[in-house]
């Protein structure tokens, strides 16, 4: 296959050339991290109408959350979830998991979302963007990259959120067992290019320069040595497959772009939990980081 022409002045446009120009399949990926990705949601409210729909839409963990409510037309709902005490009481149940219940109680993150704000899944099946989610085979260790159906659309979203330990048992869908996509595939940057994305959009929510040491990974391995040794396995390896990852995004196939929206400082909340007043600075960060990238390719397309 002949290689794309990808210079000149389609290129110094950037994501906000004329989508006419059939030579680009566009891509938004968002990365995961829990109650983190309040600065995620703050970047997909500030990109809210005011930029062409994406070809691609794929999100990990709750970065999937994120990418449905933005396909769904639904802005701010992400940070309204964030906000709310009910959402927030889903995470960190010490006493849950200690009585043998999960850390992340994700049934009633859903619910209590579903009672502040449903999600529109026929506005988000009906989207022009192809939705994405990740997710980690138990029994393989590998990662999928899968497109919901509407009836699957609420499994899918719970299981590409399933934390290992956090959450105890796997989420089933399509005959597989599934937990947390951030496992194997933490941002299918490979996955997407396959597809035929070639203007790639990622938005993070780690700082520039971070590498995953591997040690969380490592440390909750031995957890499933026994009953889910290729869960392990992922768990063990997921260090060197997610600065594989960041080496990808630093140096990219020929003809493909990527270009990340990142924290400038690290997030006031954590994976498990933050404040009201957490939530809400790294919201606001979030619409800063956006807002300045939505600047900067104006910029560029004059």
């Amino acid at each position: 296959m002949a290689e794309r022409d990808l210079s000149g002045e389609h290129r110094s446009q950037g994501f906000m050339q004329d989508r006419r120009d059939l030579r680009t399949m566009r891509a938004l990926l968002i990365e995961g991290g829990g109650v983190r990705s309040a600065f995620a949601a703050g970047v997909l409210d500030a990109l809210a109408n005011e930029v062409e729909p994406f070809d691609i839409v794929a999100g990990t963990s709750a970065g999937a959350l994120l990418g449905a409510a933005f396909l769904a037309g639904q802005h701010g709902r992400s940070a309204r979830v964030l906000r709310d005490p009910t959402c927030r009481a889903a995470f960190g149940r010490i006493g849950d998991f200690l009585r043998g219940g999960d850390l992340v109680d994700l049934d009633l993150l859903y619910d209590a979302a579903e009672a502040l704000e449903p999600l529109d899944v026929t506005a988000l099946c009906a989207s022009p963007s192809r939705f994405y989610v990740t997710l980690t085979d138990v029994d393989t260790g590998e990662g999928g990259l899968i497109a919901p159906e509407p009836e699957e659309m609420v499994d899918a979203l719970i299981a590409t959120s399933a934390l290992p330990i956090a959450v105890r048992e796997p989420r089933h869908l399509r005959g597989r067992r599934w937990l947390d996509g951030g496992i194997a595939l933490p941002v299918p940057v490979q996955e997407v290019i396959g597809l035929g994305a070639t203007d790639l959009l990622i938005v993070r929510t780690r700082q520039a320069g971070y590498r995953n040491s591997g040690r969380s990974g490592r440390l909750a391995a031995p957890w499933f040595d026994r009953n889910q040794p290729a869960l392990a396995e992922a768990l063990r390896k997921r260090g060197d497959v997610y600065n594989a990852m960041l080496d990808l995004i630093d140096a990219p196939p020929a003809g493909i772009r990527i270009e990340q929206i990142l924290p400038r400082r690290a997030p006031a909340c954590s994976r498990t939990g933050g404040t009201d007043v957490d939530v809400v600075r790294d919201h606001l960060m979030g619409m800063d980081a956006g807002r300045t990238w939505l600047t900067e390719q104006r910029l560029r397309a004059r």
